[in-house]
């Protein structure tokens, strides 16, 4: 007759060695099956009692349940859920499962499936692989002395709950001592990047030993110790008398009667915590020498799992003092995977996209990046990724759920996991407000830049007409002229303290007033050099408009037809009327030879001007008249084929 097998199933190595370890002392044998389908794997073969499901890292527990009801209907199976015991997935498992509230607890798993399964429920098949026994806790307890066996369980059973390396020392130094077989025991602690053995002083108080010591590894002084560390092999010496500085506190061992020592590794996989050493006042026989391995390599476990819980609290730790980070940050922030999918997001960036978590959560990021950006994104990250910077800033436009796009400024760091991409951390910043001062400041940076030239292209007309005057003046010594040279001052003094005004405040449309525009049109005229040209009102309107504004403009626009459209062009001013037949604007058009195609799609561009006398400064006055007032301005082709320009009011105005 053998020993049952149990199945345990879980992708977690802290649970896998908590059951295993729960199970030490049960008559049973445990095998190992990382995931659901390794699990059926084993079903299928046969030669299973039992099996324990891990709900915690298992997906779809019910299906698994149903499996093995299914391959195997007469093994029970048993749910373990750890810390959650809430998990809805369990709840539809058929009668097939062990239904005990102790389940999550290892001790208490341990007591229920040997309740179950027995202790001679079968024979093992001739055909067990060779494989299955790495797995299995049949270590050959059974066939040691009935005192080793006892202090090997003794130990096993001591270390089933055991949280706390502290206690795993307590525990190894108490058990041996309490025997008349052994003079001492201790662990050591393998500080590799010292490249030392460090005793554990858990008790220095009851200790009689001269614990307050290193032990250096690879100096060659402690042959013993090193050894196993380096081959992770037990190792003993029979006769510490004859050569007793080979031997971890050898002169002291000696003088309390010790006869023997052993030293076995403490160590999982590629994980060494340290040694256990004992040392034994008879030669060690070979079932000690066992037993002591058996010892060790429970405590590995032990420690193994200790490590491992430490460290998932420790991720947790971390993790929980992350996501309150992200909760509180006042931006947006996301945490996307590989492909470019949402893992992660704050309530800042729900808040800014409109989006709720779950509707964000699993979805790609061009859900609320445009194409442009996306692809903006990825291209930074190959670069991050090739450089080895972890983090850059780009700007892009965030998408919200109501089709709102926000200017955004978004800090994007890499993810990497053993030398791999696994995604990337996004900080989303609104810079709406900054995009606006940008813009205003840029805006007023350009209009400071073109004042000079406005102020030498504006004052042009009325100068210009000054002069023509005076000369007149000077020709016939008639004062008649002098009204008219005055007048031609008072204007250059109006345009100069509009271009202070607005260099000051920016405003181009301060003082509106109820004006007329054929009065407004006449004496604009009046203040351009006309030569033989022509000017003609439609139809009068009442404008609501700043007087000394609305002349510049209409000023600008009577020079810009004369000066390219000819001294005898024909230049008309009437009203824009609307389907009702109200007035909804005005308009200026001349007979001329029309606006240049080189520079039509940038006519308002105070940079852009032609040749022959800076269209595009008096033009960019015009648009901005226009727009201080709220009217849109429109550049066509007139009926005559010149140039016309319509202003449109506001629906309020």
């Amino acid at each position: 007759m053998s020993r049952p097998r149990v199945l345990c199933v879980s992708n977690d190595r802290s649970t896998r060695a908590s059951v295993t370890l729960a199970l030490t002392d049960a008559p049973v044998n445990v095998v190992i099956a990382q995931r659901a389908a390794e699990a059926v794997d084993r079903l299928e073969r046969g030669a299973i009692d039992a099996v324990v499901i891990d709900a915690s890292s298992i997906p779809n527990v019910p299906q698994l349940v149903d499996t093995v009801e299914a391959e195997a209907p007469s093994t029970p199976a048993f749910v373990h859920w750890g810390d959650d015991e809430s998990d809805a997935s369990v709840a539809v498992l058929s009668e097939v499962v062990a239904r005990t509230d102790e389940t999550g607890r290892p001790d208490r798993l341990a007591e229920t499936i040997t309740e179950r399964v027995g202790a001679d429920s079968r024979t093992a098949p001739d055909d067990l692989e060779a494989g299955d026994t790495d797995s299995e806790t049949d270590d050959g307890l059974a066939s040691l002395p009935d005192d080793i066996a006892a202090l090997v369980s003794a130990v096993r059973r001591r270390l089933v709950d055991v949280t706390s390396p502290v206690d795993v020392e307590r525990i190894l130094r108490e058990e041996f001592t309490a025997t008349d077989r052994y003079a001492f025991a201790w662990v050591g602690e393998y500080d590799q990047g010292e490249g030392e053995i460090v005793p554990w002083l858990t008790d220095p108080d009851s200790m009689e030993w001269p614990m307050q010591r290193t032990f250096g590894i690879g100096d060659g002084d402690q042959p013993l110790l090193e050894r196993a560390i380096r081959t992770d092999e037990f190792q003993s010496h029979q006769h510490v008398a004859d050569r007793c500085g080979a031997v971890p506190f050898g002169e002291h061992a000696v003088d309390r009667g010790v006869r023997a020592a052993a030293v076995a590794p403490l160590a999982s996989g590629d994980e060494r915590y340290g040694v256990f050493v004992v040392y034994a006042l008879e030669t060690l026989s070979e079932a000690e020498r066992t037993g002591i391995e058996m010892v060790a390599g429970t405590a590995s476990h032990v420690l193994e799992t200790i490590a491992i819980r430490g460290q998932l609290e420790q991720q947790e730790r971390t993790l929980q003092r992350y996501e309150r980070l992200v909760e509180t940050a006042g931006d947006g922030m996301y945490v996307l995977d590989e492909q470019g999918h949402f893992m992660t997001v704050n309530d800042a960036l729900t808040a800014m996209t409109g989006y709720s978590r779950e509707g964000l959560l699993g979805e790609h990021a061009s859900i609320v990046f445009g194409e442009a950006d996306v692809d903006a994104g990825r291209e930074m990250i190959r670069s991050l990724l090739s450089s080895g910077d972890s983090t850059d800033t780009v700007e892009l436009s965030l998408e919200t759920k109501a089709g709102e796009r926000i200017p955004c400024e978004a800090q994007i760091a890499v993810l990497v996991r053993d030398e791999a991409f696994v995604g990337s951390v996004g900080v989303v910043r609104d810079i709406t407000e900054r995009k606006r001062s940008e813009r205003k400041l840029r805006e007023q940076n350009e209009r400071l830049d073109a004042f000079a030239r406005i102020v030498s292209h504006d004052l042009r007309n009325p100068l210009g007409v000054a002069q023509g005057y005076l000369e007149l003046l000077e020709e016939t010594e008639s004062l008649e002229y002098v009204d008219s040279v005055r007048d031609g001052l008072d204007r250059m003094e109006a345009i100069i303290e509009d271009v202070l005004a607005i260099a000051r405040d920016g405003e181009w449309a301060t003082d509106s007033e109820p004006v007329d525009l054929e009065s407004v049109a006449d004496d604009a005229w009046e203040y351009v050099s006309t030569a033989d040209a022509t000017l003609s009102v439609a139809e009068t309107m009442a404008i609501e408009a700043d007087r000394s504004r609305l002349l510049r403009l209409l000023e600008n626009l009577f020079r810009n037809s004369i000066e390219h459209g000819g001294k005898d062009v024909a230049v008309r001013v009437g009203a824009l009327e609307s389907e009702g037949g109200s007035d909804r604007g005005f308009f200026v058009a001349d007979d001329g030879s029309g606006l240049p195609d080189e520079i039509n799609d940038d006519l308002f561009d105070p940079s852009v001007s032609t040749a022959a006398g800076g269209l595009g400064i008096g033009l960019w006055v015009v648009r901005e008249v226009a727009t201080g007032h709220g009217w849109s301005v429109t550049a066509t082709e007139s009926v005559d084929g010149g140039a016309r320009f319509e202003f449109a009011f506001d629906e309020g105005d």
